[in-house]
């Protein structure tokens, strides 16, 4: 049924489980996966106009947030690796993590994405809606959301 699965990741506990059911899927079918990870931008009052932040220390809060990303994308592909599924990566830097799904899942033309109901968030996501419920109303692909 599914040839290519993405697995959107930010690194939670619940993701984690996500990955073990999305790779088990795509081994059960016969398909490929790739591992997803938005990296969202630092909020500008951080560093706008009128504040006075030191830009090594944005670049070491990016580098951070590159080696989360980078270990949440590993455990996909060592999931991956240990099923017997092949496995790519994508890492972005972008305002919107729901879009980067969507358009990740477009690219690389998947036909299915595997993602947790919930992850990492706070207030933001009680004002703005979670991630998992963006993507699913604006998904034109199968969104399987594992609880």
């Amino acid at each position: 049924m599914f040839k290519h699965i993405l697995i959107p990741t930010d690194g939670s506990a619940i993701a984690a489980k996500a990955i073990k059911a999305g790779v088990a899927l795509a081994k059960e079918m016969g398909a490929s996966v790739t591992a997803y990870y938005a990296i969202e931008p630092l909020p500008a009052r951080l560093y706008s106009e009128g504040r006075i932040i030191d830009r090594n220390l944005i670049n070491d809060l990016y580098e951070k947030a590159r080696e989360t990303a980078e270990n949440s994308v590993r455990q996909v592909s060592d999931a991956a690796r240990e099923a017997g599924v092949t496995c790519d990566t994508v890492i972005d830097r972008l305002v919107s993590p729901y879009r980067g799904i969507i358009d990740a899942a477009a690219e690389k033309k998947c036909d299915a994405v595997v993602m947790a109901s919930h992850g990492y968030s706070g207030l933001q996501e009680l004002l703005l809606g979670s991630v998992t419920h963006k993507v699913l109303t604006h998904s034109k692909i199968p969104v399987l959301v594992y609880r």
